[in-house]
């Protein structure tokens, strides 16, 4: 046998049924599932107890009438030495939350505790999937970016009844949910990354809001960015390269896809992501689920706050269902790269070393804020298009075009390149001898 656990609990006998059932319930509030074993010492070894004609009928009985929801338990009985026997009990159920005598109780570790009252909504809202529940503002929807994604992914689906039963994209009076509209071609919900200038939100250099997209395609847009943002630097160890990234993108990766895959959606607000000069931050709204201790969330055990969602996640291979994303951010950057209160989660990935973005504005810090921006965001994506440019600083084409020939005269910008696949340079010192004539 083995000691306590969170799914099992010892009792020498039946004289302990109140605390032992307790106990059930506790367990199918925290796993879905537990067992008790009458007849056993804490340490597990097994010394039975005597079982009368209506023993095993009282144990039913207690179950089915001091929990609610109602649970059927399965009951075996396993014979020892001199006519004693070990009873085994055990429940299993996801109707959460459960109450015994109507109280609520938790299982953590080997202890069941009372769930207060100020705590009770929070519990609440663990187990129930809103995303799911919820029905969508619009209902004119169609589906061809997701129903692509899972072709590629060798399902067979399509923008049918069939796609919104199986992946849960419409309640059950025909409606269609919340999940629905993130996940539809009609998506509204903008995904942002803002760009700081210096170690606060004082001054905003860049803000780019990635929306008009199914969630999957705004969030790889997003992660798209972010690998823009992520300056390397090469170092020569003797005659070997080594290049190294200013964060580490893979946990930010992990970190970016949690934050999309568990944020509170029915609040309105969408998970960001906010660069800043020694750091990048990635914020997601609400928490870990209540029945999840803060342990249990560093070791990797998963458990998503939108069940539902997750799935999809999965199906369409933007996520893996392993728990392994926390342990990879923990590996690279420890625990207090996390900051969980109970409305948001905050990772915050510190850079290896500084960005040279920042010193390029630095050394710009005499130009007004419009040309300081252009010249911070090409020093991070030099082979940006002034299409895409225009749309990022949010300055008109043919003005933007006047002022990339202004700045190349200055000798403050210069291309090198073709037009077609060439690139920007931002040059680190303003005063140029000579200016340098270009087009746009």
């Amino acid at each position: 046998m083995t000691v306590e656990t969170e799914c099992v609990e010892y009792k020498e006998s039946t004289t302990e049924l109140e605390d032992a059932v307790l106990a059930l319930s506790a367990m199918l509030n925290k796993n879905g599932y537990g067992k008790v074993i009458f007849g056993a010492k804490n340490d597990g070894t097994l010394v039975g107890q005597d079982i009368g004609k209506d023993t095993l009928k009282t144990i039913s009985q207690h179950i089915q009438n001091f929990v609610e929801p109602r649970v059927i338990p399965t009951i075996e009985v396993t014979e020892l030495e001199k006519g004693k026997g070990a009873i085994t009990v055990a429940v299993s159920g996801l109707n959460r939350p459960y109450a015994y005598k109507n109280n609520i109780y938790i299982r953590s570790g080997e202890e069941n505790k009372k769930v207060p009252i100020t705590e009770l909504r929070q519990m609440f809202q663990s187990y129930s999937d809103l995303l799911k529940d919820t029905v969508a503002f619009r209902q004119d929807l169609t589906f061809n970016g997701l129903v692509g994604r899972l072709r590629a992914k060798g399902l067979h689906v399509n923008d049918d009844r069939k796609l919104y039963d199986n992946y849960e994209l419409m309640r059950i009076d025909g409606k269609f949910n919340i999940q629905a509209e993130l996940l539809s071609d009609q998506n509204k919900v903008p995904l942002t990354a803002v760009v700081f200038d210096g170690t606060d939100r004082t001054a905003i250099s860049i803000r780019k809001d990635f929306s008009g997209r199914n969630l999957f395609d705004e969030l790889e847009q997003v992660q798209m960015f972010a690998e823009s943002m992520n300056e390397n630097r090469v170092v020569m160890e003797g005659l070997v390269r080594k290049e190294t990234q200013q964060f580490e993108m893979d946990a930010f990766r992990e970190a970016w896809v949690n934050a999309c895959a568990h944020n509170t959606w029915t609040l309105g607000i969408p998970p960001t992501v906010q660069f800043f000069s020694d750091r990048v931050e990635i914020i997601s709204n609400g928490s870990i689920p209540y029945i999840q201790t803060t342990e249990e969330f560093f070791n990797g055990r998963s458990m998503p706050i939108n069940e539902s969602l997750m799935r999809i996640f999965i199906a369409a291979g933007i996520s893996e269902h392993t728990g392994h994303g926390v342990p990879v951010i923990v590996r690279e950057y420890g625990r207090e790269a996390f900051e969980i209160t109970g409305g948001t989660v905050k990772v915050t990935l510190r850079y290896r070393f500084e960005r040279n973005g920042s010193m390029v504005q630095h050394s710009l810090k005499d130009k007004n804020p419009e040309t300081a921006k252009i010249l911070q965001y090409l020093s991070i994506n030099p082979e940006c298009t002034l299409s895409e440019l225009s749309e990022i600083v949010g300055i008109k084409r043919g003005t933007l075009g006047k002022i990339i020939i202004k700045l190349q005269q200055e000798g403050v910008l210069a291309r090198e390149g073709s037009k077609r696949s060439g690139s920007w340079k931002v040059m680190q010192n303003n005063n140029a001898s000579e200016p340098k004539n270009g087009d746009a």
